[in-house]
């Protein structure tokens, strides 16, 4: 009994390694591709302003995403798109690097993390802002949706 207990325990173990194999190659880079382009789309509707950045998050957020702000917060999709609206929030600059992917579930999930630099003005007030993110994407149905946004500022230097 403890012999089939453990051949078990084996079984279901390696099963789970096989699932968080990270995708390589090909069908890796077209995942990239296809985020990158998402990316690029959210920066430049972030600098044109208006209804861009709320729009932006209405089709790649997902309904009951999970989201940490700088701060501690964990705000739901309403209260993002709500802090994203004209008159509350403007992006005078932003620039983003340095994106590291890692693609798994048959190139259907991926995590990226990145660097941003810019300018944002919330309430009519300006702030320098330098940070480090981390997003979850999986695609369902064809399209890809952000689950998870974490947003940290950036380390200060060690003196």
């Amino acid at each position: 009994m403890r012999r089939i207990f453990f051949a078990f325990l084996l079984t279901v173990s390696f099963a789970g390694v096989g699932f968080a194999q990270e995708v390589t190659g090909a069908k890796a880079e077209a995942v990239k591709k296809e985020i990158m382009a998402i990316e690029d789309e959210k920066v430049a509707g972030l600098l044109r302003g208006g209804s861009e950045p709320v729009d932006w998050i209405v089709k790649y957020d997902a309904e009951d995403i999970a989201q940490t702000g700088v701060d501690g917060s964990t705000p739901n999709k309403a209260q993002i798109e709500a802090g994203l609206q004209p008159g509350v929030f403007k992006m005078h600059s932003m620039k983003q690097d340095g994106h590291h992917f890692r693609v798994y579930d048959n190139g259907n999930v991926a995590v990226v993390t990145y660097h941003a630099l810019g300018v944002v003005e919330r309430n009519g007030k300006s702030v320098n802002r330098e940070n480090l993110f981390s997003d979850v994407w999986v695609k369902q149905k064809g399209a890809w949706l952000r689950v998870l946004h974490v947003e940290r500022d950036m380390p200060k230097p060690k003196e």
